[in-house]
């Protein structure tokens, strides 16, 4: 079996455990199969698919006796939501991969809302080659607002995506912190030989990013603080489907008219753009700091009207 359809299948559990707390063998086979009156998956097979994900991603899914069913620890939510990004990833290029023998035939069925997310994307396979390899890449970095070149060396330590855009994160030479590039903002991208630098001496740097939506971290005093936000109950079920941040939590009792979703961020500039677009459908609670931003941002909209 290819490596594609394992880590298709080992994404399907993982989600499927990640969103049923507790879910048992059965419910996770049915899941997997649930057109199939005779599951053909058999009980050991799927235990062999479980200490796959243990001991091969790493990410630690495990039977828990009083709830009867499988759990994946709270810890390893980043490892999680970064694994079953890459699923989704993997099966888009595999539809798209499937479909281009008739481009035609596929537009009539498929239509993407922004096509440039695969700008820059034949690329991506060099960077990760770079990475695995330890070696340094060389491109020049296009800067549309400036409408200008600049010719970069940099030690590519990981690549991340961010609203259908790809971007690699890495040490530029002679620099100690770590710079981003969107990747469709490159060309003449080269494989470089020379010193790098280690992953683990920039690791508290790359870290940041699990603290934020988006890109920018060095905003304020880069601290992490509780958001809460008030939420009409119908926008709830938007975020429940799409959450903001891995951190969201939402408290909802049947009823009511709004919920309370939390998040425990650094208040960036991308996370105050995601409040406005909820407009009137979300009131910042906490930190009174961030609310009379909002409302600050808010009047300023108003204003040019």
């Amino acid at each position: 079996m290819s490596t594609y359809h394992k880590v298709s299948r080992l994404g399907k559990i993982i989600s499927l455990v990640k969103n049923n707390i507790g879910i048992s063998q059965a419910e996770i086979m049915k899941g997997m199969f649930p057109d199939v009156d005779s599951n053909p998956k058999s009980k050991r097979t799927l235990e062999r698919d479980i200490a796959a994900i243990r001991n091969e991603l790493f990410i630690p899914i495990d039977y828990d006796h009083s709830l009867q069913g499988y759990i994946i620890d709270d810890s390893a939510l980043n490892e999680t939501y970064e694994f079953l990004k890459l699923v989704e990833f993997a099966n888009v290029g595999k539809l798209l991969r499937d479909g281009k023998t008739d481009l035609r035939k596929f537009s009539d069925i498929v239509e993407l809302d922004d096509s440039s997310i695969f700008k820059g994307i034949d690329l991506v396979k060099i960077i990760v080659t770079a990475i695995q390899q330890k070696q340094n890449i060389q491109f020049k970095h296009i800067n549309y607002w400036e409408g200008s070149e600049k010719e970069y060396s940099i030690t590519p330590l990981k690549i991340k995506e961010y609203l259908n855009r790809w971007y690699v994160i890495g040490v530029p030479h002679k620099m100690n912190e770590i710079r981003t590039f969107g990747i469709d903002r490159l060309k003449d991208l080269t494989i470089t030989r020379g010193k790098t630098v280690r992953y683990k001496d920039f690791e508290d740097q790359l870290n940041n990013f699990h603290n934020i939506i988006g890109l920018n971290f060095n905003e304020g005093d880069g601290k992490t603080k509780l958001i809460k936000l008030k939420v009409y109950h119908k926008h709830l079920k938007y975020l429940q489907s799409l959450p903001l941040h891995r951190s969201q939590k939402i408290e909802w009792e049947i009823g009511d008219e709004h919920g309370i979703a939390s998040y425990r961020v650094v208040p960036n500039y991308e996370l105050k753009i995601q409040i406005l677009k909820m407009h009137c459908f979300a009131e910042v609670l906490e930190p009174i700091e961030l609310r009379e931003e909002i409302k600050v941002m808010l009047q300023e909209a108003l204003d040019q009207y």
